[in-house]
Parts: C-alpha cells; structure tokens; sequence
C-alpha cells in the first residue's frame, strides 16, 4: 500500500512538473524575449545619441549655419517603391533641395563653390534616396539623414551638415 501511495505522489509531482514547464516555455519565454528586444532598441538609441553629441561636427552655432537651395527647373514627381501587394502607384513631388553648411567648416568655401557650379549631383542624390522608400516605409527623418550622410560621402566633406527637402508632398 505504501509503494502504491508514493507512485501516485511521484506521478503527482511529475505532473505539475511538466505542467509548470509548459507554462514556462509558452507564456515566461516569449514575453522575456520582447522585453530583451525593447531594452536592445532602447540601448541602440542610446548609444546613438551619446555618439552624436560627442562628435566634433556639432562645434559650431546656428549662426554659422549658411542655407542653399538647389531649386529644380519644374517639381520633380518621383516614383516611389509599391508596397507588397499594392496595387496603386504613389509618388512624391520635390520642389527642391537646401542644404545646410557649416561656415566655420575648413572645406567650407570649396565645397559651397562647387555645389553652386553644379547643383545635380545634390538633387540626384535626394532623388534616389526618396525613391528607395515606398508610400508605408517612408520617414522624412530617416530619407534626410541618408542623403546627408550619401553628399558627405560624395563631397568627401563635413562642411554639409544638414539636407531639408522644400515643397515635399508623398502621395
């Protein structure tokens, strides 16, 4: 009689064991795992912004910040990406691009002279990077930073510090 009672208690045991573990692995792991992600975003964010307020190239004023438009001959309509199963075209139309100098930039003068000789290169790159996103994906933010960082790298330059698209409609 003792032997039967101990098995039932041993089954007992093993049951709630088992019942506990599939309690843990189907409801503790998956919200563990949203709370690693949240806190990887968070810490990403973080690092990014202690990156960019020690950089050398915030050592300047908003008074030393000149603005120069590279304004198109007519608005310019750019496709943009369809989304997945998107069946209609959207677009964006551009009035023109500014971009913002750094006058206290050593390239400063260099760099502004051959912007103003030729201003295609800027408006080419402002255009192949609105068109890499679709209507659902695009965020003007993220579109100014990208073609920021693709004119400095074209320039070879950090007198550029800042790109805004003037007149910009997303449809």
């Amino acid at each position: 009689m003792k032997k039967n009672i101990l098995t039932v208690v041993i089954m007992a045991c093993t049951c709630i064991n088992l019942i506990l573990t599939i309690v843990i692995v189907f409801a503790v792991v998956p919200a563990m795992n949203k709370t690693n992600t949240l806190i990887n975003k968070v810490a990403s964010i973080i690092d990014l912004e202690i990156e960019s307020t020690t950089s050398e190239e915030e050592d300047y004023s908003v008074a030393d910040q000149e603005d120069y438009p590279c304004t198109f001959e007519s608005k310019q309509t750019l496709n943009l990406k369809a989304d997945e199963g998107d069946t209609e075209s959207h677009y964006a139309i551009l009035e023109s691009v500014v971009i913002t100098f750094n006058t206290k930039a050593e390239d400063y003068e260099d760099i502004k002279a051959l912007i103003e000789k030729s201003a295609v290169h800027i408006q080419d790159i402002a255009k192949e990077t609105i068109t890499e996103y679709s209507r659902s994906t695009y965020n003007e933010k993220e579109v100014r930073e990208k073609t920021l960082k693709r004119i400095r790298d074209y320039y070879k330059t950090k007198s550029i510090v800042g790109v805004s698209f003037q007149g910009l409609l997303i449809s």
